[in-house]
């Protein structure tokens, strides 16, 4: 079923199991944190882990974008393992009971004047009743989606101390539990991001370097065919060749789940088959549509929210002009190119710009012709930057 940025049933979800077998052999041993931009389906790859399972595994997921406290938080992984623990396929019904004789207690602890003051007593309770709860057949892992927007939430209401003291505490927890408790973090802005502004407020830790960092990628060009043919399939007027128009969305917009729903959400409307042609307009139209279905100009609108000032100014001039060239550009065109902009740009500080936007999953450097050279990592972010920074 078409269902473009909707959340979608498990056996909906096509594909990657590559994927989620690599990312259940991490934690076996460790903790895990999924990078990825926006669209690439990270969600949903954690949803079909969490719903799925795994023999020897105890999960639960958290989706933390709306959680702005550290007592929410607390409040947050309760209410999760008391609406998850039931269905899992090992627990005992006793632990269940227990849990649900406790709970209230438990919550009511959160709504008393000092629990503010004692967030951390009550995170470790709250991972030490869950760990009891499971019980020690299996490993525990916290799966907690947008963990960095939550993070970047705290700091904004509570301060760069308060998110400190969280990832020590966390980091903690992995080391006193190392045998039992994984933690599986993802976030559409970086965990990275977080962490320098915590640097620059006087924090000098690394407190993720327990666990393994991976980007999410695309979806293989194997299974976008498959989950665009799924879709055109279930059209009310379905293509009369579903693999050569799924190959050519393929090609038109990549491994990017969300954009290949909005497109066959378009296609269904116009009331007969669809064609090749109408595929190129309709992702034309993604990237030029002055409503911005795709939600595109969320990739300039981070730069002003999670960078610097200064970051930031540098960071609009290195796009536009890698923007402005048809394929992958050199380091010493794009120094020359920056300089149209900003004579008094030092090459440096070029090259820091380029290494701080290929992290956050703007930029990628590649071999072309003997040489690297620098170009967006995703052709339709491009597009869209061609279309309205151009």
């Amino acid at each position: 079923m078409v269902n473009p940025g909707g959340r979608l049933g498990v056996d909906d979800i096509v594909g990657r199991e590559q994927e989620i077998r690599r990312y259940w052999r991490i934690l076996e041993r460790q903790g895990l944190v999924l990078g990825a931009e926006r669209r690439l389906g990270k969600t949903h790859i954690v949803l079909k882990m969490h719903e799925t399972g795994r023999d020897g595994f105890a999960t639960f997921y958290q989706d933390l974008e709306s959680v702005h406290g550290l007592t929410e938080l607390v409040r947050a992984l309760y209410r999760a393992v008391d609406h998850q623990l039931s269905g899992l396929k090992r627990a005992k019904r006793k632990a269940v009971d227990l849990w649900s004789t406790v709970l209230p207690k438990k919550l009511g602890n959160l709504d008393l004047p000092e629990a503010r003051n004692n967030w951390k007593g009550l995170l470790i309770d709250a991972v030490n009743d869950v760990l009891e709860a499971v019980g020690p057949e299996d490993k525990v892992v916290l799966m907690w989606d947008e963990l960095p927007l939550m993070l970047h939430n705290l700091h904004k209401r509570e301060g760069a101390d308060s998110v400190i003291q969280l990832l020590d505490l966390l980091r903690s927890l992995r080391q006193q539990h190392g045998a039992r408790l994984r933690f599986l973090f993802t976030g559409s802005i970086g965990l990275h991001l977080v962490l320098r502004t915590l640097r620059v407020a006087g924090n000098a830790n690394d407190p993720v370097n327990d666990m393994h960092l991976e980007t999410v990628p695309p979806m293989v060009e194997a299974e976008t065919i498959e989950l665009a043919s799924r879709l055109l399939c279930g059209l009310e007027h379905p293509p009369s060749d579903v693999e050569t128009l799924a190959r050519h969305l393929h090609k038109a917009i990549g491994g990017f789940p969300y954009y290949i729903h909005h497109i066959v959400d378009r296609l269904g409307e116009l009331g007969r088959p669809a064609s090749t042609t109408d595929i190129t307009a309709s992702a034309e139209a993604l990237v030029c549509a002055d409503d911005d279905p795709a939600h595109l100009a969320y990739y300039l609108q981070r730069l002003s929210t999670y960078y610097g000032p200064e970051e930031a100014r540098l960071s609009l001039i290195v796009l536009d002009a890698v923007a402005s060239q048809e394929g992958a550009t050199t380091m010493d065109n794009l120094i020359n190119l920056a300089r149209h902009t900003l004579p008094e740009v030092r090459d440096e500080q070029v090259r820091e710009t380029c290494l701080l936007l290929r992290r956050d999953h703007y930029l990628t450097l590649d071999r072309r012709d003997d040489v690297m050279a620098h170009d967006f990592r995703w052709h339709v972010v491009k597009q869209w930057w061609r279309h309205n920074r151009l």
